[in-house]
């Protein structure tokens, strides 16, 4: 897995190449973390290379979810392939996530 990040005037772009699984988990949690604290901005994640995530790699977007609301700022997901939509879906986080949104959506609505 490896992430790399884009800062834009509205956002920091996240692209997620990989699996966030047990192997990668402790290692995105803290970058998410270390992002969130010293960051006050909207975050996108772009999931478009993003091959797999389990339910720890979910718990870490709904906490980084939760951190950016309390701060007034967006967590946003874009790009999902279809067996990442899918889990959100059967898991039922799509209620908190978009998930049909495209990078150029997400801009907009973290503008």
């Amino acid at each position: 897995m490896k992430i790399t990040d884009i800062k834009t005037d509205n956002a920091i772009i996240l692209e997620i190449l990989g699996r966030i699984d047990a192997g990668s988990t402790e290692t995105t949690e803290k970058y998410f973390n270390s992002l969130i604290s010293v960051n006050d901005i909207n975050i996108i994640v772009d999931c478009k290379d993003l091959d797999y995530i389990n339910s720890s790699g979910l718990r870490i977007f709904i906490m980084s979810l939760k951190k950016q609301a309390a701060k007034g700022k967006k967590l946003l997901l874009c790009n999902l392939q279809k067996n990442i939509k899918e889990v959100f879906v059967f898991s039922g986080f799509s209620n908190l996530f978009d998930v049909d949104l495209d990078l150029e959506a997400a801009n907009k609505l973290a503008s």
